[in-house]
């Protein structure tokens, strides 16, 4: 009997806890700024005056490692620094400065009418160099008006590359 009594009052306790706890209305986004109704997101900031960020034909710039330079697909990779790779198109106009020995120039069409890609071609093997990339929207593809080469490696190894380099099998 003594047991039925305190499994009782144990079930009486734990019903006056949840109805205690109990809310009438349920947890709504807005309501500490008294909206009611759907949830609706912040709008988005607006842009200063003169900045025209994301408008197609607009030149934006990023900047990063070089990964790679496709010559026969005609795209330049690199990884910006959050990690993720940056794939961008180049054409017969797309500059490349900031290599050493040579002029700023685009690349001038050949007597066959294709592109000698002469200051494209001089990235590749300059894969781990810092580079900024000038670009724009062309119907949804990135492409690069001018390439800045900030900082040079010749070697091939980049930041993701060294990873298990230098480790050495032992045994004992």
């Amino acid at each position: 009997m003594k047991k039925f009594v305190i499994l009782s009052f144990v079930c009486i306790l734990s019903v006056f806890m949840l109805v205690g706890c109990q809310r009438d209305e349920g947890v709504q986004a807005g309501k500490e700024q008294g909206n009611t109704g759907t949830y609706q997101p912040r709008p988005a900031p607006q842009a200063e005056p003169g900045q025209n960020k994301g408008e197609p034909g607009q030149n934006q710039e990023i900047s990063g490692e070089l990964q790679r330079v496709d010559m026969a697909g005609k795209t330049i990779s690199i990884r910006v620094d959050n990690g993720l790779e940056q794939t961008f198109k180049f054409d017969d106009s797309t500059m490349v400065m900031g290599l050493e020995g040579q002029q700023p120039h685009a690349n001038a069409p050949s007597k066959t009418g294709k592109a000698t890609n002469a200051s494209i071609r001089n990235l590749a093997g300059k894969e781990g160099s810092e580079v900024m990339i000038q670009w724009r929207d062309e119907n949804g593809a990135k492409m690069a008006t001018q390439v800045n080469v900030t900082q040079i490696s010749t070697s091939k190894r980049t930041r993701n590359s060294t990873a298990g380099k230098g480790k050495t099998k032992s045994t004992y």
